[in-house]
């Protein structure tokens, strides 16, 4: 009887034991598991987005720093900007050089310019300039050779126009420029008529032709 007993209790025993074993089995491999498999990837890091891309007739703009922006006259809105730049001091019976900067806000297959001075102010040539085809966001650009009878405060006349095969678009604009020495009353401001409007100072009239 104590024998039976005693088997009983060893076989009890050794299934414990073998329960444990199982177990510790089972923790181990979960453990090997664990330590084998891959790291969790690192979330992805968004790069920042560069600035978006700027208007392509200001960003040329801003290339001409060193130009001044010409006072438009009339009431035509050509999608075409004009700076400028007086390229050295005028002087009384000297010619001088005036840099004409267009910069279209569109495109269009050719950019006629006409330029004209006032009394006393003579343009040298004709005064013609023209460009094909016409981008945005290039500038094109006319230098203009003038010469002034004396010193004073003078005006440019000048006259672009956006052709497409739609229609022209005509956009004028005054040009003010210091030749010697003016008296510091004199103001660089278009001449204006009796209602307050800008003087045109070129034999061209803005106009917006329909082409049939």
């Amino acid at each position: 009887m104590k024998t039976l007993k005693s088997t009983l209790r060893t076989a009890s025993v050794l299934a414990v034991l073998a329960s444990v074993a199982v177990v510790a089995g089972c923790g181990k491999d979960a453990d090997e598991k664990l330590a084998e498999a891959p790291a969790p990837a690192a979330p992805a890091i968004k790069e920042a987005q560069p600035p978006a891309a700027a208007d392509p007739a200001e960003a040329a703009a801003e290339k001409l720093e060193h130009h001044a922006t010409a006072v438009e006259t009339g009431k035509s809105s050509a999608p075409v900007d004009l700076k400028y730049d007086v390229l050295a001091k005028p002087q009384p019976g000297q010619p001088f050089e005036v840099e004409l900067a267009f910069v279209p806000r569109l495109p269009a297959d050719k950019l006629e310019v006409e330029v004209t001075g006032i009394e006393g102010l003579t343009i040298v040539g004709d005064g013609r300039y023209a460009f094909d085809p016409v981008e945005t966001g290039e500038v094109y650009t006319a230098k203009v050779l003038a010469q002034a009878d004396g010193p004073g405060l003078y005006y440019f006349g000048v006259s672009a126009q956006m052709i497409t095969p739609v229609q022209t678009e005509a956009r004028a604009f005054s040009v003010p420029v210091v030749v010697g020495e003016v008296a510091a009353s004199e103001k660089a401001e278009p001449e204006v008529d009796a209602t307050g409007q800008p003087v045109e100072s070129m034999p061209a009239q803005e106009s917006v032709e329909e082409k049939k």
